[in-house]
């Protein structure tokens, strides 16, 4: 009885083995190569803009590869006067079968918007429909290198057209890729 239950188990992880080296995994390559230049842990100064509404904020963000540097996790805190304190995690990846990169990101407000883009040129430009009480609307992210620190423009749309509501720039820390 002994020597079949081996037999089976060896025969399994055969078939797994074998059923695994068939499988290609997918390799870190240009694509996400480009995403380098949010790596990091940053210091964030933000204004916001909203109606005829101005404020600024500061706060942090940190990412780093993970999964086998396949994705970029990101962590953010900020407080400003406007919406308060500002909690965040996101997941960032590239999807090599649509071509593009798929942001989903979570927050201390509830939602969950689930971006999806593109770069073009040296941005990274990405676009949501992001639920909200007053109705749904589009958010398009646009983040890109700008000398030494990392911008991240936010403009939303209520069916006018894209109004920039979120000037971000981050500047690394010195030790940010420790």
């Amino acid at each position: 009885m002994t020597k079949k239950i081996n037999r089976l188990a060896a025969a399994i992880i055969f078939i797994t083995t074998a059923a695994s080296a068939q499988m290609i995994k997918p390799t870190f390559g240009p694509e996400l190569a480009k995403l380098s230049f949010i790596i990091g842990h940053f210091t964030t100064q933000t204004r916001i803009v909203m109606g005829d509404n101005t404020s600024t904020g500061t706060g942090t963000i940190k990412a780093h590869w993970g999964l086998d540097s396949m994705f970029v996790f990101f962590s953010a805190e900020e407080k400003n006067a406007a919406l308060g304190t500002y909690k965040g995690f996101g997941i960032l990846g590239y999807d090599s079968e649509n071509q593009q990169y798929l942001l989903t990101m979570f927050n201390n407000f509830g939602d969950r918007p689930e971006y999806k883009g593109n770069f073009v040129g040296d941005t990274l430009t990405m676009t949501a429909k992001v639920q909200s009480p007053q109705g749904p609307f589009d958010q398009q992210m646009k983040w890109f290198k700008d000398g030494n620190i990392v911008r991240l423009l936010i403009y939303t749309d209520f069916g006018q057209g894209y109004t920039l509501v979120v000037d971000q720039r981050a500047t690394a820390l010195a030790d940010s890729t420790k």
